[in-house]
């Protein structure tokens, strides 16, 4: 950043130049004389991450190192990382890409993400972390009932993980957004896929009979079934229309309250659960929810045939589908193979339920294509009476029914459902979700009166001081996200480590080898400059996986990591690389 040049301008002209080059940009960070090349891929959807990107690109390219960096869309990312066979970047896959991530319920799940038995297709483990030490600290971390030892299981993951250094944590954001200064009820941040827009809950002041409310989401999504969610461009989304079995009460305090489930028993060895379920909930076409859509709903993710990135865990936590049955009309009893923390915290608290009536007549094949997941199109769906329910997209048992897409306006739109289950206190009527490109465009389509709230990645952190309190309301919350560049791990350099000068003298220290290539990467990083300079501060250098302010983040044991060059240059060399 030259020294006359604002942080606004410079995010300015640091965003239109990434845009214009819309694809890779060659040279950047490229190595005089390099060990070994690195294609890194920068998401193109937030200025501030192509800055800290093109940085932390940089930055690897000072320990001699050839990176070649691009800024592409998350359509680029998706299929390379997905594609389940752990190949290179010049081989169709990849090796390092920035991400902003989270764990799908409040409670930390790293056995979702980082357990060896989640690799894709059919896990989230896209990184393909698999170390024998972190696989035993989280089977431990899950089957703990009491505080004491499974906080001993998760800081022994985060000892390992700050050890070995998997991925380069580099900080932990805090969430800036900006409001209708009329608006109330917005008393939260987005996380996928348990907190997303709640126009239920929201009042816009003067506003005569029916309120009309819109939010804005970067990105378009790419699934609207919940069990394909793969980010906050999903969830934003599909979240309004569905529930969960327990649902978090707000974002403050984190509590969990019942949604379709009224209250659960657990046996004394934690494995027999009885989900007692809510009566009278009607799904949006009108047809009883009843223990039936929680069976298929479990089911359909277990299922290879769906592909669902849930699948991995849900047959880590089950065994298979035996292991649930409806015991009643409105009771579900589920006998585990073994305690898990992974059921009561995340398939309880997180997964949304889907609708049998709807979903049964769809092949698992044409599932993707329908507009149940695009919300494109309307389509019929027979009642058990007999008559017919025109959808629009997704039929869940939400506070808000899918009326599909508004092509002029680039929305998804909403209609309140006058038979939810429970009473709200907003006067939204309708809602829009509206995908906007840009900060600026943002907090302009803010200004006019377009819409009334935005999600967190638009990170307009080093915008705040041009938003005028008439027209925005500013306000932060702590994320429980962090911000990292992730490594495939099992590229044979960084990942394997048998390309390494030291892998190739000694197969047996290829992993450790490869530990140390890593452990400079995270040294070259200079993580407070990061925070200040380009996130405004709003945040906290990383050193794990955890959110910097959850429970199980061990602060004690969890000291800054240095940005020291001569520290990261010396891991190279403990690799066999010579200065």
């Amino acid at each position: 950043m030259q020294a006359n040049q604002t942080r606004r301008n410079f995010l300015k002209t640091t965003g239109a130049a990434a845009a214009a080059l819309a694809g890779s940009a060659p040279g950047m960070g490229r190595a005089a004389a390099p060990f070994f090349k690195m294609y890194m891929m920068i998401p193109n959807n937030q200025p501030a991450r192509m800055i800290w990107g093109t940085l932390a690109a940089q930055q690897i390219s000072k320990l001699g190192i050839d990176v070649q960096s691009s800024y592409v869309p998350w359509s680029v990312i998706t299929p390379r990382r997905t594609n389940g066979e752990g190949k290179s970047h010049a081989e169709g896959g990849w090796d390092a890409y920035l991400e902003r991530y989270y764990y799908n319920s409040i409670t930390p799940m790293p056995n979702n993400l980082f357990s060896s038995t989640a690799f894709p297709p059919n896990g989230q483990n896209y990184y393909y972390v698999n170390d024998e030490e972190i696989d035993a600290s989280l089977k431990d971390y899950a089957a703990a009932r009491e505080e004491g030892p499974r906080m001993e299981a998760i800081h022994r993951f985060e000892k390992r993980w700050y050890d070995i250094q998997p991925m380069t944590i580099l900080f932990y954001p805090e969430d800036v957004i900006a409001t209708n200064p009329k608006l109330s009820g917005f008393t939260g941040t987005t996380f996928n896929p348990v907190f997303f827009p709640d126009p239920h809950n929201w009042t816009i002041e003067g506003a005569e009979g029916g309120a009309t409310a819109a939010f804005a989401s970067w990105q378009p999504p790419q699934n609207l079934t919940p069990m394909y969610t793969g980010g906050y461009s999903d969830s934003n989304v599909f979240g309004p229309v569905f529930n969960r079995l327990y649902e978090y009460k707000d974002w403050e305090t984190k509590e969990i309250a019942p949604a379709l489930a009224t209250g659960h028993t657990m046996s004394e060895d934690g494995k027999q659960w009885v989900i007692s379920l809510r009566e009278g909930v009607k799904w949006h076409s009108g047809e009883e929810f009843t223990a039936e859509d929680v069976i298929f709903t479990w089911k359909m993710i277990m299922d290879p045939a769906y592909a669902s990135a849930f699948n991995a865990p849900f047959v880590e936590i089950f065994g298979s589908p035996d292991a649930f049955k409806a015991t009643g009309k409105y009771e579900v009893t589920i006998d585990l193979p073994a305690f898990t923390i992974q059921f009561e915290h995340w398939v309880m608290n997180a997964m949304q339920v889907m609708p049998k009536h709807v979903l049964e007549g769809i092949a698992p094949g044409d599932l993707r294509a329908h507009p149940f997941n695009t919300w494109n199109g309307s389509y019929e769906v027979t009642l058990s009476d007999g008559s017919t329910y025109t959808a629009k997209g997704g039929v869940g048992t939400g506070p808000w029914v899918c009326q599909g897409q508004d092509q002029m306006r680039k929305a998804f739109v909403y209609a309140k459902n006058a038979d939810y289950w429970q009473e709200t206190p907003g006067n939204v009527e309708t809602f829009y979700v509206v995908n906007i490109q840009g900060s600026d465009a943002v907090l302009s389509a803010l200004k006019s009166g377009e819409i009334d709230a935005h999600d967190p990645m638009y990170d307009i952190g080093s915008l705040v001081d041009t938003i005028d309190p008439s027209w925005g309301k500013v306000q932060t919350y702590d994320s429980y996200k962090w911000q990292h560049v992730c490594y495939n791990l099992q590229h044979p350099v960084f990942g394997t480590g048998v390309d390494t000068p030291l892998g190739r003298e000694d197969p047996s220290r290829a992993a450790e080898a490869a530990a140390y290539v890593r452990q400079a990467f995270s040294h070259a990083m200079p993580r407070e400059q990061i925070v200040q300079e380009i996130a405004s501060g709003f945040g906290a250098p990383g050193t794990v996986p955890m959110p910097f302010t959850a429970p199980e983040y061990a602060k004690e044991l969890l000291k800054p990591i240095e940005y020291d060059l001569e520290i990261a240059r010396d891991f190279m060399t403990k690799a066999g690389y010579v200065y």
